[in-house]
């Protein structure tokens, strides 16, 4: 089934690009934005933080921050998102804690096409929600 939004830019229905959102706020533009703006802002700070915390090796903090974003993103109907950033993270923790000489490296490569996604999720979030550098500056 394909909800329906309204594209307040250009005036005319469209498909929304979050039918999770736009169901469960009965496609209220201005609620939908808002809540992108919060995901874009809290994961955006999240992921920084969370490699940092990989940077030195605070495994568990890492796994804490990726739940938390995993959490973010199914708010916002990214389930497989959410899904791959656990697995991966999980497993790039693994590979990292067995072998502390290379770990934050280890687990940065690994990582890194999760991480890439999200930040395309991330983007388009931004986009959609008109989020400027004022809306992401805490």
């Amino acid at each position: 089934m394909m909800v329906q939004g309204m594209n307040m830019k250009m005036g005319h229905e469209q498909t929304s690009p979050y039918p999770v959102l736009a169901t469960l706020l009965k496609g209220d533009g201005r609620k939908i934005r808002t809540i992108l703006r919060v995901f874009h802002l809290s994961v955006s700070k999240d992921l920084q933080a969370m490699e940092q915390a990989a940077a030195c090796g605070q495994w568990f903090l890492v796994l804490r921050l990726v739940h938390r974003i995993s959490i973010g993103c199914r708010q916002i109907g990214e389930e497989s998102m959410a899904d791959e950033l656990i697995s991966e993270a999980v497993s790039a923790i693994e590979r990292a804690r067995t072998c502390a000489a290379t770990g934050s490296s280890d687990f940065t490569r690994q990582f890194g096409c999760a991480r890439d996604r999200l930040v395309g999720a991330l983007d388009r979030a931004a986009a959609y929600a008109d989020v400027d550098e004022l809306d992401s500056v805490a």
